[in-house]
């Protein structure tokens, strides 16, 4: 295994994910329970289980959810490219949400050409 250093929002953003394989039987919960346990590990299980709770963390979720439905769609062109991009942009969005709330650091993560979505 690997460790990097990524922005926090970054890190729940990939648990969510976790948590929508989990939930759809694509991973154990083994797998799941590790990333838990390394975020717990980092930043400590009061705030992590205040974050997991939040509406920050459920909006997150849900982005990744559409995002996940956007895909699969987008594979038998059922829906456009921009639907997905937008999709992935709101993901984003949340993920800054997450950040802006939990952290007194901005996202890094920086997606450009969007100033026309505005």
């Amino acid at each position: 295994m690997v460790q990097l250093t990524v922005d926090e929002a970054y890190a729940f953003d990939y648990y969510s994910i976790l948590e929508l394989k989990l939930k759809n039987n694509f991973i154990p919960q083994e797998t799941l329970n590790i990333t838990k346990n390394d975020l717990i590990n980092n930043l400590g299980e009061t705030l992590v289980e205040e974050i997991l709770n939040s509406d920050e963390y459920q909006k997150l979720l849900n982005s990744n959810q559409i995002t996940f439905e956007a895909v699969d769609k987008a594979k038998e062109d059922l829906v456009t490219a921009s639907y997905v991009d937008k999709c992935n942009y709101n993901r984003m969005l949340s993920k800054k949400s997450l950040q802006n709330k939990f952290f007194n650091t901005q996202l890094s993560e920086t997606k450009i050409g969007y100033e026309r979505l505005k």
